[in-house]
């Protein structure tokens, strides 16, 4: 029977955007008293949009069942100890499972203002530690998005010869499912709906993709190699999600180079024909994958046309360059490229 536990955390239908990460980090802390160990998540994060959901979690290793530390997140302390919430034994060493619930860190001026989680773990006592993966979810506020999602987190050891399933695994039948896990030596895994099977190796942290034949019915076996070893298999999470976002897209409606003297001017005309107004928007010179400028643009409307215009030094204009088109909607970011040649001015 497989050691430890995953459960459904969250459960809901919302009109937010929804963001989420996993990354493999194997790094050690030792049991120095000034050891310290810092890691940052970028993460899409639109100005002044509220997070409706904000979970970090860490999977750490460590030789001991108790552990002391303590952990920031940008600045903020999260836990007066460094306690999980499930550890399984795997051989000699421990796996644990923390969870913190950073919504209202996320939500305070002064997160709001930042495009990425900043996280301290400090030592407090006990031995050495592993961080070996961390995961972060967040969905962000805001009516152009809706986004239905189930939660299951945990962490679940499914040994060789094991099989574990969940039933009933999404809000709405048309969700992707994802699921998160771990091994630190290849193993053989096989996915089942109850009608096809999907066999898959899985080594380090894996975020396996599945679709929405998964939703009814997911199973999870770990035949084992015929070799044996026993490797361990880790279930870290369980999420599917069934999101939409009203979407803007930008496009260069004319493009109008000018020399003048040692630069080239270049006019420009930008529509949006989507059906929504960006957070952000800019423009980025690109020479050969060089970034030689950048210039923030008024975001248009859906259906507005803006006009700008940006300078090149003329050097930068042997052969011609690229002119990227950013915007941004809350969670998600898309780029346009057009190449402007020399022979054009």
């Amino acid at each position: 029977m497989p050691a430890g536990i995953i459960s459904e955390v969250y459960k809901g239908i919302f009109n937010a955007d929804l963001y989420y990460t996993f990354a493999e980090v194997n790094k050690p802390l030792t049991h120095s008293e000034s050891s310290k160990l810092s890691y940052t998540l970028d993460i899409p994060r639109p100005l002044g949009v509220v997070a409706e959901h904000a979970v970090l979690e860490l999977l750490v290793e460590s030789r001991e069942r108790l552990i002391d530390w303590k952990i920031r997140v940008n600045g903020v302390s999260v836990s007066k100890e460094f306690k999980p919430v499930v550890s399984v034994k795997v051989g000699e060493i421990y796996l644990h499972k923390l969870i913190y619930d950073v919504k209202s860190i996320l939500n305070t001026p002064e997160s709001m203002n930042k495009a990425r989680v900043h996280m301290t773990i400090r030592h407090e006592g006990g031995g050495s530690i592993i961080l070996r993966a961390v995961g972060f979810i967040v969905a962000y506020s805001h009516f152009d998005a809706y986004t239905s999602m189930k939660y299951y987190t945990g962490l679940l050891l499914v040994g060789e010869g094991e099989r574990y399933s969940l039933s009933d695994v999404c809000v709405d039948g048309d969700s992707l499912v994802d699921l998160v896990a771990f091994s630190p030596a290849p193993v053989p895994i096989v996915l089942s709906n109850g009608f096809n099977q999907r066999r898959i190796l899985v080594k380090g942290l894996a975020n396996i993709q599945l679709d929405n034949s998964y939703c009814g019915y997911l199973e999870i076996n770990h035949e084992g190699s015929d070799s044996g070893g026993g490797n361990p298999f880790l279930v870290l999470g369980v999420l599917s999600k069934k999101f939409s976002v009203r979407k803007p897209s930008l496009k260069l409606a004319s493009i109008t180079p000018m020399v003048s003297g040692n630069e080239v001017n270049i006019s420009l005309r930008i529509t949006n024909e989507g059906d929504a107004i960006p957070d952000e928007a800019m423009l980025v010179v690109l020479d050969k994958g060089f970034v030689r400028g950048v210039k923030k643009i008024k975001p248009p409307s859906p259906g507005e046309v803006v006009e700008e215009s940006i300078k090149i030094p003329l050097n930068l204009m042997p052969e011609g360059v690229t002119l990227r088109l950013v915007w941004k909607k809350l969670a998600r970011t898309q780029f346009e490229d057009t190449s402007v040649k020399l022979a054009q001015v």
